[in-house]
């Protein structure tokens, strides 16, 4: 269940192809001003990653994978090949 996304993209508008990386939400409670996430709601993951998706993808994956969840968004690693 996605309750926080951070968009970290130095290319904002590339939507098509990213990287999304989904983290529990419970790491985010010791962050200033954050609201808290009770444990024990359901399967915790670690982390997971998925390269090449879009975000609306992203955020679905998030959406349907068990536990409060953050969603990480970073630009796609080959969007960047090539520039100087």
């Amino acid at each position: 269940m996605l309750v926080n996304m951070i968009d970290l993209r130095e290319r904002e508008y590339r939507w098509s192809r990213v990287m999304a990386v989904l983290e529990s939400a419970t790491k985010n409670n010791e962050a200033e001003h954050a609201d808290q996430v009770k444990p024990g709601l359901g399967i915790e993951i670690d982390y997971a990653e998925r390269v090449g998706i879009s975000v609306r993808e992203a955020v679905l994956w998030a959406e349907k994978t068990d536990g409060p969840l953050t969603l990480y968004l970073y630009d796609h690693e080959d969007d960047k090949a090539g520039e100087a």
